[in-house]
């Protein structure tokens, strides 16, 4: 789990970079770290990298929501920098890098993982949000309603 904690620094120092302050900031860290552990347990179960992206993106996704609305702040202030481990940019580079030796089915194929990749954290990040906030809101109505 020392990879969690790499994760978590991570995602520190990027929020650090988009002038992310105080707890915030260490709220996105922890909410990064613990994506990542809980992606890297999904993936000792399968040999693909796209569940554990997957999962690592929907942890991100619910846990920024809890986060922002706890903290009366944009779901984006967590979401962002704790995502940025999950980017798949070496699969891009290296997809890059293929095509460029003309080597043109391993770039095709690196590519291609890279955008499934991709897809799986945006899906995630979407389903998160689309499964939390209708959730939220309905509890935010029941607690407002006069007894």
């Amino acid at each position: 789990m020392r990879s969690a904690l790499f994760a978590g620094l991570t995602t520190v120092a990027f929020g650090y970079l988009y002038q992310l302050a105080g707890i915030n900031l260490w709220i996105a860290g922890l909410i990064g770290a613990i994506a990542w552990a809980g992606a890297t347990v999904m993936g000792s179960f399968t040999h693909t990298g796209l569940l554990p992206d997957f999962v690592g993106s929907l942890i991100v996704g619910v846990l920024a929501e809890v986060a922002a609305v706890n903290k009366r702040q944009p779901v984006t202030v967590f979401m962002v920098p704790a995502i940025i481990s999950f980017v798949p940019g070496y699969l891009v580079y290296q997809s890059m890098v293929a095509f460029l030796k003309g080597q043109f089915n391993t770039g095709i194929r690196v590519g291609f993982t890279a955008l499934f990749a991709a897809g799986a954290l945006s899906l995630g990040l979407a389903l998160a949000s689309a499964v939390f906030r209708p959730l939220f809101r309905r509890s935010k109505e029941v607690s407002q309603r006069p007894s």
